[in-house]
């Protein structure tokens, strides 16, 4: 019985022991947390910018990429690009964040507001802190201002005009543009193609520097009413006499218009009838012998065409500095069309013993308007031979 009851009372004291022990364990191991430990973590995307306005600057455009944040840890800087007037310097250049752009009861930026930087040659890195601690940086932003470019206008030109034989079945070679003559807003082109082309079926290829583009072949409608617009694509065009080609090229937007007439035409305009000809004999006389139309020149181009320069003499027989055969073309008035001939009239001298006489007449032609090309034209020949007998 006695140690019955020694049993009960040990067991009795384990259990309030116990008891004890289990009500002081919370205490002792929850200890009274401080305010500070207490706070939520910062969510570091709540410290992205939303913009970032200048400081008495209106940008012309702004790109903000945000920095990029891996389980609220900034793993990638932001980029701000923002564009404004060349007319602004890019030194001295302050952001003013204000409330709508960043919390600033959480949050700040470094460098301060109001603070003037240099953007000309570099970036600049703003850093968005703790407002409790500016220590601890959360987000960061590569900050850089460049100028607007500036605009630059077309030149309204016609970059480059030709044939290209891949595109012109009658030509072997491309024919591109030899001359260009440019008269304030007027410019003159000239291409040269070979003779006997067809100038009522050519297919042009040509490239401008302009903003709007637009062509007419009929020259009674004013420059400034030019408004059919120039064609994409392989397009065939009639160059042939009368017609014209004239490209107008338009920049409305800033008033200005330039145009470009194109000629085409071939370097050897003239076709004599009889090139090699011998005239009737001639019996000796005192009196010059007249041989008139005894040939014909003919315009085979494509505009009208006159007299250059003096016609010379060349491989004379006999060979001395007088000319003692002549030759002179007749001119229509206004220049020969194309298509139209008209005679050559010889005129041998008198008093010449009996005997074979030779020279050769190059006659040197023009397109009637168009002497800036005087140099590219070929000249045309015409040999002579007379016979003087008793």
């Amino acid at each position: 019985m006695r140690k019955t009851s020694i049993t009960l009372i040990l067991t009795l004291i384990t259990i309030i022991f116990t008891n004890c022990s289990s009500d002081e364990s919370p205490q002792e191991q929850a200890p009274q947390q401080t305010p500070e430990q207490s706070q939520d973590v910062i969510n570091i995307e709540d410290a992205r910018l939303l913009d970032f306005p200048l400081l008495g600057i209106t940008p012309v455009s702004i790109n903000i990429t945000q920095p990029t944040i891996v389980n609220n840890q900034e793993t990638n800087y932001g980029e701000i690009n923002i564009i404004i007037s060349n007319t602004i310097s890019l030194n001295g250049i302050a952001s003013a964040i204000t409330s709508n752009e960043l919390n600033l009861s959480k949050f700040n930026i470094l460098p301060g507001q109001n603070t003037n930087l240099n953007y000309e040659t570099q970036s600049q890195i703003h850093t968005i802190v703790n407002v409790l601690d500016e220590t601890e940086e959360l987000l960061h932003y590569t900050v850089t201002i460049e100028h607007e470019a500036t605009s630059t206008l077309s030149t309204l030109t016609v970059t480059d005009f030709r044939f290209e034989g891949i595109k012109n079945s009658q030509l072997t070679d491309d024919v591109i543009i030899e001359r260009r003559v440019t008269n304030v807003d007027k410019e003159d082109i000239y291409l040269f193609v070979p003779a006997g082309t067809d100038f009522s079926d050519l297919t042009p290829t040509v490239t401008f520097d302009a903003e709007e583009v637009f062509y007419t072949q009929d020259s009674s409608i004013s420059i400034i009413n030019v408004d059919t617009p120039y064609p994409t694509g392989e397009i065939s065009f009639n160059f042939s006499y009368p017609k014209r080609f004239i490209i107008v090229m338009r920049d409305d937007a800033n008033n200005r218009i330039k145009w470009t007439n194109v000629f085409v035409d071939v370097k050897n305009p003239v076709e004599i009838e009889n090139p090699d000809l011998t005239t009737p004999d001639i019996i000796t006389s005192n009196s010059s012998e007249y041989f008139t139309g005894i040939t014909r020149w003919k315009n085979i181009g494509n505009h009208k065409i006159e007299y250059q320069s003096a016609t010379m003499y060349e491989n004379k027989v006999p060979d001395i500095n007088t000319n003692l055969i002549t030759a002179t073309r007749v001119l229509i008035g206004g220049g020969l069309a194309p298509g139209e001939s008209a005679n050559v009239n010889v005129q041998i001298i008198g008093n010449l013993p009996v005997g074979t006489y030779k020279t050769t007449a190059v006659f040197f032609t023009r397109f009637t308007g168009h002497n800036i090309v005087d140099d590219l034209i070929e000249s045309s020949n015409l040999n002579i031979m007379s016979n003087i007998i008793n």
